[in-house]
């Protein structure tokens, strides 16, 4: 029997592997369809990498110049906090929302938070809506979906669903059932059924008052509630509201109709603070348009808010996208029907967060979502709404593969979505920066009371 060489085919093997790398190396990048390849360099860890070109912070490229972005009335903002960068005219953009915190004893000031899966299971927005709550008061998760993707991963409720047919601004869409407030249209199948249970989670261990959001029914239409009680539902408007239960553990639904569109529930107090979560797997926020005008009226008509934020741009950013104008013009029609619908609100475009690129066998910051950026600064500029740089707040270039990097990670290995550590990280953050905003809205109404008093004071003396 011949004995086998091992050495001798190890060393054949190793060379021929290299030899395999090696020709791959010489393969220049290419797109076969949605595949990319990218070049293999087992050598990158040890080639010396070219410094990146430097980018201006906060520019804007207008024809071929860069111009230089920022606020009529430029606040100074006190470290370990990244502003909120207002462009309205007269400073006013967030006042909606800051004078209505002086009644959240009173009555209950609802924030929507319009995004797409970065936020997805109340990763960020829970401990986001918690730390507003204890602030301000209130309980309760907010807007809930009839169904969801997310329900087995969210934790600040617990869903569950069964027999229905689902529309959607990203998925299938029906003239006949026409898309709600959140994006969604859902038609009730024969033995459906939706529960929610409460968490517990603080100021979430009960259901308080839940109101359910649909529209106008063909024929006959009623819920049923816990399995015993029947309750009609009536209404001609595109957005209907009734109210179902009051501090309840658990709800239960299933509904009787020949035809009819729900929107979803709201689990919300009668004060405090309220954070309603609209985000959608894949939409990258000009999906928003799909929903009429008179669609977020009617629903602004029932369920007011004082701060709306637009945080999108995970399914923009693209290594070989640098130009992004297309995609701020189509958010600029988003913005202005927005503006219209919810004139009462405030409005704050969120700035993409930082996303990791694998350049050369090296993870770092995706150079093109700092053009994504800017682009998204110039809509809000434009448009003279508020503007939040997450990515800055986060801590600008590579912090993404930082917080991969962390034990425990603050972030997933795909270098973009955030885990639920993460998600407390940004809430902080974001947390942060409102408060500190509404401390300089009473510091600036304390200067201006002083002011006039003063004013007042001079004339009863002349």
């Amino acid at each position: 029997m011949q004995e086998t060489n091992y050495i001798k085919n190890s060393v054949l093997a190793t060379f021929g592997l290299i030899l395999c790398l090696g020709v791959l190396y010489a393969v220049p990048e290419f797109d076969l369809g949605s595949f990319h390849y990218r070049r293999v360099n087992i050598l990158s860890d040890i080639m010396e990498k070219k410094a990146a070109p430097a980018q201006p912070q906060f520019a804007l490229r207008s024809d071929s110049t860069f111009i230089e972005i920022k606020p009529p009335h430029d606040d100074r903002c006190k470290p370990g906090i990244t502003c909120i960068e207002d462009y309205s005219p007269d400073s006013s953009g967030m006042q909606a929302y800051l004078a209505a915190l002086d009644s959240t004893d009173q009555k209950v000031v609802r924030i929507a938070y319009f995004a797409d899966s970065y936020v997805e299971g109340d990763i960020m927005l829970q401990p986001l809506r918690d730390t507003l709550q204890q602030v301000y008061g209130g309980n309760g998760v907010g807007f809930v979906p009839i169904t969801s993707e997310v329900a087995g991963f969210r934790i600040s409720i617990i869903h569950k669903f069964d027999n229905w047919t689902t529309y959607s601004m990203v998925g299938d869409r029906s003239n006949e059932h026409p898309l709600g407030p959140a994006g969604f249209s859902f038609v009730p199948k024969d033995e459906n059924q939706v529960s929610y249970k409460a968490s517990r989670y603080r100021h979430l261990t009960t259901l308080p008052t839940a109101q359910l959001f649909y529209r106008q029914c063909t024929g006959p239409c009623a819920v049923v509630k816990n399995e015993t009680d029947t309750i009609g539902l009536t209404g001609d408007k595109p957005v209907n509201v009734i109210n179902l239960a009051k501090n309840t553990p658990s709800l239960k639904l299933n509904f009787i109709a020949d035809s009819m569109d729900l929107y979803g529930m709201s689990f919300e107090d009668t004060r405090g603070i309220s954070v309603d979560n609209f985000s959608m797997r894949g939409n990258s926020g000009t999906a928003l348009n799909a929903v009429s005008e008179g669609m977020y009226r009617s629903f602004d008509a029932v369920h007011p808010y004082r701060l709306i934020f637009l945080a999108y741009g995970l399914n923009v950013a693209s290594e070989k996208q640098t130009d992004y104008s297309a995609y701020g013009k189509s958010m600029t029609r988003v913005v202005e029907r927005m503006k219209s619908a919810f004139p009462n609100s405030s409005i704050v475009l969120v700035g993409c967060s930082d996303r990791g690129a694998n350049v050369d066998g090296d993870y770092m910051t995706m150079e093109n979502v700092k053009l994504l950026i800017r682009e998204q600064r110039k809509v809000a500029a434009k448009n003279g709404i508020c503007f939040w740089d997450m990515f800055q707040a986060m801590g600008g270039d590579s912090t993404m593969v930082r917080w991969v990097n962390e034990k425990p990670p603050l972030a997933n290995s795909d270098y973009t979505h955030l885990t639920f550590r993460g998600g407390h990280r940004i809430a902080e953050l974001l947390a942060g920066t409102l408060l500190y905003e509404k401390e300089k809205y009473d510091r600036r109404k304390k200067l201006t009371k002083k002011k006039l008093v003063a004013v007042h004071q001079v004339k009863v003396a002349s």
